[in-house]
């Protein structure tokens, strides 16, 4: 054997005692996992960037444009096998585990709790989940150093024995024995500081929604608590497969002052209305009739709609409209599925996908785009981008520019965006279930016109922090109201606010920050909140110099 072969031998025997050293001195000494992710990552860009004795594929001239592209798409041949990235991710894998367990405690079942009324007492009993750590068969890495952000893709797979069990009060209920996960994670570090620990955060998603896969134990016992009798095991395990999908990511902090805002992607400050015209040569599901009853789900940006049904035709003509506000996180598709509307089930027609960041680029696109998966069968929309404006004087003008005449039955046009950020509350009443131990639970509730939006926080030490994002669009801001309340795990009323519309359009900016008095039965009670309105303008329209 050449002494290079040896050394090579010797070097990879090294990485290996090196790698169990390092888990088991993190382990001893109780070092937070993510700093572990961050020397993993560390790790893995200077095995991607340092110098490679093979020719590269990538001329030098176009290097640079490669890595300054942030992908959009997830592919096979994008991806670079590594060889030892497996072993780490196993070493790590104890550690996962435990700040799994953490998240689906601190922050999973506080929003079950606060979204479902029969389920206040709900909570996870036992979680397990196992030795056998995810397979990560590739990864990619690219940079966006206008977004001062570095983006990992990491294909995984799991398929263990684990043991997650939930129930009511004292009582389990059900439970999940296996799972079998297979997907594309992204980690984005960002924003990049030039200190250590040379970001500021980590935030973790799936661009696109994983297959999952759960075994249950118990799941009809779950299924017939009232309220969630309408669900089915799909429909759970949909909601569970949805909740780290793109628009949705968790985000680690790692410097001391971090903020939330500094985050490119941290609120959707692109607002795109999205109309869906008509149909052509779409397959017939009817026998009988040779016809189908077609209509379209919209979905993107974290929200779903639907187009009314035409019965009977394969060229239906929708012209309905929808607003959807998306963020700068990267991979975000807006899908357009038409289905025929049946009794039982419905049927899938084709669909169809169109990237934002596309959107956002061309500013405006008219086009018929071949629906997917179907022998026939063509979808024409329009998308276009809206300006948004803090200036107040600009509303009555874009209220002028939606009541133009346009199609019959089409909806009406929003003019301003709502932007919440309700941080922390303190001075509230605090009441302790009797039933169980879990912590209190505040959850607020904050409702718009028609739009009603919820989240929960348990409450350590005295004070709950949502630390949540909320946003709405509104049709005409003059005479609207934001009412929130602040409520028990009783769905009792701790305290509530009620801010005026107009008020916050006559504040500078159209924004108000700070504390907000509650109306409580315990004095000194106050929220923490952020309130700006955002006019949203079309293309045409025009500012004047």
């Amino acid at each position: 054997m050449s002494d290079q072969n040896i050394f090579l031998n010797h070097f990879s025997y090294t990485k290996w005692i090196i790698t169990l050293l390092l888990g088991f001195s993190a382990g001893v000494l109780d070092v937070s996992f993510f700093y572990i992710i961050m020397g993993i990552v560390m790790w893995i860009l200077y095995r991607c960037w340092k110098p490679s004795t093979e020719p590269s594929a990538i001329k030098c001239q176009d290097k640079a444009k490669e890595q300054a592209k942030v992908p959009h798409k997830v592919t096979d041949r994008e991806f670079e096998r590594l060889r030892y990235l497996q072993v780490l991710v196993n070493n790590s894998w104890p550690y996962i585990t435990k700040y799994l367990e953490k998240f689906l405690r601190w922050r999973i079942q506080p929003l079950i709790r606060s979204r479902f009324k029969y389920l206040t007492n709900f909570h996870f009993f036992d979680i397990d989940f196992g030795n056998k750590a995810p397979q990560v068969t590739h990864m990619r890495v690219q940079s966006d150093p206008e977004k001062k952000q570095i983006l990992l893709d990491l294909k995984i797979s799991l398929n263990a024995a684990v043991m997650v069990n939930v129930g009511i009060s004292k009582t389990i209920m059900a439970g999940v024995k296996s799972v079998k996960l297979e997907g594309t994670l992204r980690i984005i570090l960002a924003p990049l500081i030039p200190d250590v620990p040379f970001t500021e955060a980590v935030n973790i998603y799936f661009p696109r929604r994983p297959v999952l896969h759960l075994q249950w134990t118990g799941l009809t016992n779950l299924l017939n608590i009232p309220g969630l009798h309408t669900m089915t095991e799909r429909m759970i395990v949909d909601q569970i497969a949805n909740f780290m999908v793109a628009p949705k990511f968790f985000t680690q902090p790692l410097a001391a002052n971090f903020d939330m805002k500094n985050l490119p992607f941290a609120d959707p400050w692109n607002a795109l209305r999205i109309h869906v015209l008509e149909a052509r040569n779409l397959v017939a599901n009817d026998f009988f009739s040779k016809k189908s009853d077609p209509f379209v789900v919209v979905r993107g940006g974290g929200t779903v709609g639907k187009t009314r049904v035409i019965s009977k035709n394969l060229n239906p003509q929708w012209n309905q409209t929808f607003e959807i506000l998306f963020s700068d996180l990267p991979g975000q598709e807006i899908e357009f599925e038409v289905l025929d509307k049946n009794v039982q089930r419905d049927d899938s027609l084709g669909s169809c996908k169109i990237a934002v960041p596309h959107v956002l680029k061309k500013k405006f696109i008219d086009k018929w785009i071949r629906l997917d998966n179907v022998k026939s069968g063509e979808l024409h929309i329009k998308v276009e981008t809206l300006k948004l404006f803090s200036d107040r004087d600009k509303l009555q003008k874009v209220l002028n520019l939606n009541k133009r005449p346009r199609p019959p039955k089409s909806e009406e046009l929003s003019s301003v965006a709502l932007y919440t950020v309700i941080q922390k509350a303190r001075g509230l009443p605090v009441i302790r279930p009797k039933k169980c131990k879990l912590n209190p639970l505040a959850t607020v509730e904050v409702s718009v016109t028609d739009t009603v939006k919820r989240t929960g926080a348990q409450i350590n030490s005295g004070e709950p922090e949502w630390k949540e994002r909320l946003q709405f669009l509104i049709k005409d801001p003059r005479g609207e109201r934001m009412q929130l309340n602040v409520l028990n795990q009783r769905n009792k009323v701790l305290g509530h606010i009620s801010v005026s519309l107009s008020t916050l359009m006559a504040a500078k900016d159209m924004t108000m920050e700070g504390w907000f008095p509650l109306e409580s039965t315990v004095n000194n009670s106050e929220i923490w909140l952020k309130l700006q309105l955002m006019i949203l303008a079309p293309r045409i329209f025009h500012v004047k110099r």
